[in-house]
């Protein structure tokens, strides 16, 4: 009998305590990147926010704007829009890729960059802003790219 309530007991006890995770590992980065213009008419900026840990799949949450010729910009417009490119990697091999447009306005974004599998890490993004014309025939050019390593 009192092996059994010795039992019940430390099953209420263990039932007690508090169940945890260990928590997703987070780091924040701020980026930049813009077109190459001497008038900045495509320019992107925000935070990368690095997720990963046991539970959570390796995750890169980006939040930011995208301005072409934006309302405060002293740009006139040009007939192109920008095109900002986020392209995740684990190592060499592209993990995820997403773009954001803007044509003479800001646009606001927040997307995540993953592995769709959910295996692979993501150890850099870089961030490209391209300019392309809104006609058929027209010019493009783009910026240079900025590299954000995972702190």
């Amino acid at each position: 009998m009192r092996a059994r309530a010795w039992a019940v007991l430390v099953a209420a006890l263990l039932m007690a305590l508090p169940v945890t995770t260990p928590a997703a590992a987070q780091a924040e980065v701020r980026f930049h990147a813009d077109s190459g213009d001497s008038c900045p008419h495509g320019v992107t900026g925000g935070v990368l926010d690095w997720l990963e840990g046991p539970v959570v799949k390796p995750t890169v949450r980006v939040e930011g704007t995208l301005s072409d010729s934006g309302p405060l910009s002293w740009c006139t417009a040009d007939g192109l829009y920008s095109r900002a490119t986020f392209t995740a990697y684990d190592g060499a091999a592209v993990v995820d890729t997403e773009s954001v447009k803007a044509d003479d306005g800001e646009a606001s974004f927040t997307f995540e960059l993953a592995d769709p599998a959910g295996v692979a890490g993501i150890d850099q993004v870089v961030v490209r802003v391209c300019r392309f014309s809104n006609t058929p025939i027209g010019i493009s050019y783009c910026g240079p790219a900025a590299a954000y390593q995972m702190p």
